[in-house]
Order: structure tokens, then sequence, then C-alpha cells
């Protein structure tokens, strides 16, 4: 399961709508903030895939990898990229968290397998300073 890839050339989701909103001078609001999800930047994701599918397996031997990045609320979730965001777009990243009472799809949607992204050779500050930079350009503002 990846419930939330995000990044460049991800479908767009919840990561653009933070970002194109912010792009616009506008402020996010996050309806669903109290809904645990675990989003991975796709460039940690497409690692992890790689050194899953590199490594040698032996005969008979069943392997799996549910990949984990950020499993955490909604409302910290967005807090973490508009923290990301501003700070390398110089833009204010306005955030409302709505108050959730309503939990149609499950409260907790997460892997399990934690990620080594030093050995992975991921860099977590170069990650976020090319998903903004991807962002502002698909999106036609920032730098």
């Amino acid at each position: 399961m990846i419930p939330n890839p995000f990044g460049p050339h991800e479908e767009p989701r919840f990561t653009a709508y933070l970002m194109k909103t912010w792009l616009a001078g506008e402020t996010a609001r996050v309806q669903t903030p109290r809904y645990i999800r675990d989003n991975i930047p796709v460039s940690l994701l497409a690692k992890a895939y790689a050194a899953f599918v590199g490594a040698s397996l032996a005969p008979g031997a069943v392997r799996h990898l549910n990949p984990s990045g950020y499993p955490e609320s909604q409302g910290t979730f967005a807090e973490r990229v508009r923290r990301e965001a501003a700070a390398r777009l110089r833009l204010p990243c306005g955030l409302e968290l709505g108050t959730q009472t309503e939990f149609p799809e499950p409260p907790v949607r997460i892997n399990i397998d934690l990620l080594e992204a030093d050995q992975l050779g991921w860099n977590e500050g170069q990650a976020w300073d090319e998903l903004v930079a991807d962002y502002a350009s698909s999106f036609g503002g920032g730098d």
C-alpha cells in the first residue's frame, strides 16, 4: 500500500493543493486534519523500490516492502509542508485546520517498513528543495 506519494511527477493531490494555494497567495484549509496518513516523497519511494528490486534474493524466498515516509496526521503533515515551503518560497503559506468530526474513511492508513534514507542515498533537504522548485515551476510562481 502506498497511500500518499508526493513530489515531482505525482498525481496532483493533497500536497499539490497546498502548494497551488500558497503560490496563489491564499490560505490553505485542511478539512481532515485528524486522519493519520503515510505521506512519502516520491524520490524516497523510488530509491526504496530500486534498492528492493536490486537486492539479491535467495531461491524460494518471499519478500515484501511497505515503505513508510511521514506517518502522521494530515494536519501535522500540512504544517511540515508549510514550514518547508515557506522557508524556500519566502511566502507566508497560511494554513487553517478544520475541525474533523466525521471519519468516513479509515482513521489510520500507514505502512510499516521504516526506511534508512541515508543508506538509500536520499537527502531530505535536497528533496524538499526539488519538490518546492517543481511545484513553483508547475504553478507559475516562486523563484
